[in-house]
């Protein structure tokens, strides 16, 4: 069901012999901003360069100079200034740098985050009410307000003056503010245009201070303005990428204890951070607080100058960013198997989901997710009623404009192109998916399904290196507007591959080429995607990441097709099926295959019959005849298997190992566990211990945590590797509960996979 991908090799503009000159280095650097539009020398070098790249003045953001008016009566005043901001990465560091930018010049300033699940994104009326009790001379907003026109009617009522500083799409009318500070309200090529929230709030700082004749400490707070662009996945062009620019080397060197601490628990050198660190590892931590918790605290996390108070929040911030991770798969599987049973769905324009028990906090991240894999625009929902959700778009559709068309039936909505939220009666969902999709359906049309993925160069593996990397990264940072380059490797194939993560959710693959060079890549999310059958080609991003303080390089799996040779091989393939998942006495007719055929491999798994030879997934090799004794616990696994083997001959028993019920699997995982501390100096292999109680890794991976968090006995995992110690430590009921509930939601999906395993196409199963 996922979107179809089309690999793009545009044709090679090649840049002038003095461009090439004068950005130096790998041919590769010039020709990619000569292709990207930089087309002269001073524009290519001002893009590689911050220190060549002339910022706008804030002032060209309209109403700027009469906030800052405001602003600076209410500190030489004394005036009370509230900080209304949003539980997002952008609005948290946003608030903090309007926080800390105003207490430095004297300014008396509160502030007040919105808890998700009980006030959602923007300015409730209830939360208003409170704050207006505990007083307040000035409301200043960010990264929110720009839609909110009837609750800041209220503040002015009050003779309370207002700014907004918000950068989401505008409404039919601006709200009823003193200021309204928008980069939207600019030309559409303005350098500003682009700023996210954070990127706003500094500019009015910036601003600010200059009305005051201030010296601004600008390192201190463009570090803030990195993460909330990287986070909010802000476009890269103009003044936005310099900002990027300027906060990354700001944050390599930062003194904020808390994010200090974060470096070290996430494991980073902040000496080569970057902006993919941002968006896989620092900015989910963040996010997570906010989608599932209370996000005001990540103000005190940013500031503090206490080491115990910012370890204290960063234990929070860890668990709960563990939990984001699982409510993510949930609610992912679940969207999924909503679309598998829905062939109504499944064709529709978009993909307009609803389940009230999904958490609302990673409704936009499953949203994210299901977007790239299908292609099309996806609004999840939430709750009874009003239901409530986030929506995603893809390039082409404007899709907060596409949902204010339905505004008569929503109770509020508020984004920008590529993403909103909204809310809304549960009566009027029906009407709201039957017009949302006839809107789409008009603004897009019955356009292909298919992803182009631009390539921009061919290679070998053995050109692949560190020298060619950091030529890469001279074009960094990357993100929307500036996008990294993918690269074609042809004619390889996999050797090794294992499930890694803290969910064993992704994968990591070493590819070999014909010449036997390898190359290990990361494919995210990739650990229930199917490998290559055959020889094939791959797409792939390369960059530098760190082992230890030394620098190493990192490639990404982006996608692979079959290359001819491989498609000749897998359309030659022929397996000869033999199925036996019914027999009475499977055992018998075991012992009957070996003596015909003592060769073939048994593939067996958990508690096993004695005196047969049975081998784990970690020990299969490549074998004319394979015979499956135990039912896989995945077709992830029976992929691997099956790709490990590359068998012609398969015999199927399927034998349930029993092991799906809860208490059976942790008797038998606690008990090899407790066999490996005594015996084995308190070290497994995950694989191993996964084949020795006949499930995936990332189910006994869990099984061993909440043994841990009983205090059975210390797990810890490096890798593939287990380390457990004898005696634990101090049982943690949470915890406890928070894993056996993990477990138990794992334990089932194998059991539903054996399920279906038993009478599945064995010829669909097996060749898939």
């Amino acid at each position: 069901m996922g979107v179809e991908k089309r690999w793009v090799t545009h044709e090679q503009i090649i840049p002038p012999p003095a461009f090439q000159a004068a950005i130096g280095g790998h041919p590769l650097v010039a020709q990619t901003l000569y292709q990207r539009g930089c087309r002269t020398i001073e524009s290519a070098q001002a893009f590689l360069n911050p220190d060549k790249y002339q910022p706008a003045p804030p002032t060209d953001l309209p109403d700027l100079a009469a906030a800052c008016e405001l602003l600076a009566t209410a500190i030489h005043t004394g005036q009370n200034i509230l900080v209304w901001g949003d539980f997002d990465v952008d609005g948290q560091t946003a608030t903090t740098l309007l926080v800390e930018g105003l207490r430095q010049v004297g300014g008396k300033v509160s502030y007040h985050i919105p808890v998700r699940a009980e006030e959602s994104h923007g300015i409730t009326r209830q939360a208003l009410k409170a704050q207006l009790e505990i007083g307040f001379d000035l409301l200043l907003t960010c990264d929110t307000g720009i839609t909110e026109f009837d609750n800041l009617q209220m503040v002015r009522n009050l003779n309370i003056p207002v700014i907004v500083t918000d950068h989401h799409t505008l409404g039919e009318r601006l709200p009823p503010a003193n200021a309204v500070i928008n980069p939207q309200r600019l030309p559409a090529d303005h350098p500003l245009r682009t700023l996210p929230g954070v990127g706003v709030a500094y500019q009015l700082i910036e601003g600010l201070y200059a009305h005051l004749a201030c010296g601004l400490n600008t390192g201190n707070l463009l570090e803030l303005v990195a993460l909330g662009i990287v986070a909010d996945v802000a476009d890269l062009q103009g003044d936005t990428r310099y900002l990027l620019q300027r906060g990354l080397l700001n944050l390599r060197q930062t003194q904020r204890i808390g994010l200090q601490m974060l470096y070290e628990k996430a494991e980073l050198n902040p000496a080569n951070l970057n902006e993919g660190h941002i968006g896989f590892q620092i900015g989910p931590r963040l996010n997570a607080v906010g989608r599932l918790a209370d996000a005001n605290p990540m103000i005190d996390f940013l500031t503090t100058t206490d080491p115990a108070r910012a370890r204290t929040l960063l234990y929070q911030i860890e668990g709960l960013n563990t939990n984001r991770r699982f409510a993510t798969r949930q609610v992912e599987q679940g969207a999924e198997r909503q679309l598998s049973t829905s062939a109504e769905d499944r064709h529709a324009p978009a993909i307009i989901l609803h389940q009230p028990t999904w958490p609302g906090g990673v409704v936009g991240i499953v949203a994210s997710r299901l977007v790239e894999r299908y292609h099309k625009p996806v609004i999840l929902l939430t709750g009874d009623d009003p239901i409530h959700g986030s929506a995603r778009s893809i390039p082409g559709l404007h899709i907060t404009e596409a949902i204010a068309a339905q505004a008569d039936l929503l109770d509020g909505f508020g984004g920008h192109p590529m993403a909103a939220g909204l809310s809304l009666p549960a009566q009027n969902y029906p009407a709201f998916k039957r017009r949302m999709l006839a809107t789409i359906q008009a603004q897009i049309g019955d356009v292909e399904r298919i992803q182009e993925i631009p390539v921009a160069q061919e290679l070998t593996l053995d050109q692949v290196n560190l020298d060619l990397v950091a030529e890469i990264e001279r074009l960094a940072p990357f993100g929307p507007g500036n996008p990294p380059l993918v690269f074609l490797l042809r004619d390889l194939k996999w050797v090794s591959e294992s499930a890694v993560g803290a969910n064993q959710e992704h994968r990591q693959v070493t590819v070999q080429d014909e010449r036997e060079n390898k190359l290990p890549l990361i494919w995210w999310n990739g650990a229930d995607e199917p490998l290559p059958a055959a020889q094939f080609d791959l797409l792939c991003k390369l960059t530098r990441s760190d082992y230890k303080g030394s620098p190493q390089l990192s490639a990404e799996w982006v996608d692979y097709r079959l290359s001819q040779a491989g498609r000749q091989a897998v359309e030659a393939r022929q397996i000869d099926i033999i199925d036996y998942r019914d027999l009475i006495d499977p055992q018998a007719q075991l012992a009957r295959c070996l003596a015909v055929e003592p060769e073939g491999s048994v593939w067996g798994e958990g508690q096993l019959p004695e005196n047969l030879p049975f081998k784990g997934r970690h020990e299969l090799e490549p074998t004319p005849h394979l015979v499956i004794w135990t039912a896989p616990p995945s077709q992830s696994v029976l992929h691997q298997v099956i790709g490990q083997t590359q068998p012609k001959t398969v015999t199927v028993f399927g034998v349930d190992p029993q092991l799906d019920d809860q208490n059976r699997f942790l008797s038998r995982l606690g008990g090899i566990a407790k066999y490996a501390i005594t015996h084995m100096n308190g070290q497994a292999s995950l694989e191993r211990l996964a084949a020795a109680c006949a499930s995936q890794p990332e189910t006994v991976g869990i099984g061993l945590q909440l043994w841990g968090a009983r205090g059975e006995f210390a797990v810890e995992v490096e890798g593939e590797t287990v380390y457990l110690t004898a005696g634990g430590t101090e049982p943690d009921s949470t915890a406890a509960e928070y894993y056996e509930a993990i477990l138990k939601s794992l334990l089932l999906e194998t059991r539903a996979f054996r399920s279906y395993f038993k009478r599945a196409d064995l010829q669909t199963l097996l060749m898939t």
